[in-house]
């Protein structure tokens, strides 16, 4: 009927100025310079990372692309060699671990080799539910002391910028 078009081609009208605007926010990012790569690295681990852990930095999300800018930066900013990472997927019990652990394999760029043993958590409210979340999370471990504290007093720099 004519109401129901109309509220369909309102949606989409909607839906392609939401896209354009996104679109044209995008384009005014060209590319990253190495010290926006830092930056950015630094400002999802004050906001993502572990900060208990003195022996180890590490940082769990279910973003691939969260995932993907963190190993950029922990490779080319931070230089860490391929030998000190370690992954952690965190899945749910009706999902598949090795369909999990092979994608965040793929993602990360850490061998399943290198991944301590999969969290399998059973979930009672997700059995009969759409997956959000159908690959699990990941945590990236770096075990470097170093690194750690190297990464916690970049922080606490930036943390210094908020008196202005």
């Amino acid at each position: 009927d004519a109401i129901e078009k109309r509220r369909i081609v309102r949606i989409e009208r909607t839906k392609q100025r939401h896209q354009d605007i996104m679109n044209s926010a995008g384009r005014m990012i060209r590319n990253i310079t190495q010290r926006e790569l830092w930056l950015i690295g630094v400002a999802l681990y004050w906001g993502e990372g572990g900060k208990t852990n003195h022996g180890a930095a590490r940082i769990a999300n279910s973003d691939p692309a969260v995932i993907q800018i963190m190993m950029r930066f922990f490779r080319e900013i931070c230089k860490v060699p391929e030998e000190k990472f370690t992954g952690h997927v965190h899945t749910f019990s009706h999902l598949s671990i090795e369909a999990a652990e092979k994608y965040w394999s793929n993602v990360s760029g850490i061998r399943r080799s290198k991944f301590y043993k999969t969290y399998s958590k059973p979930s009672i409210a997700s059995k009969n539910k759409k997956d959000s979340l159908p690959h699990g999370t990941f945590q990236i471990y770096v075990n470097d002391t170093k690194l750690f504290f190297t990464i916690m007093g970049w922080i606490e720099r930036l943390k210094s910028f908020n008196s202005r």
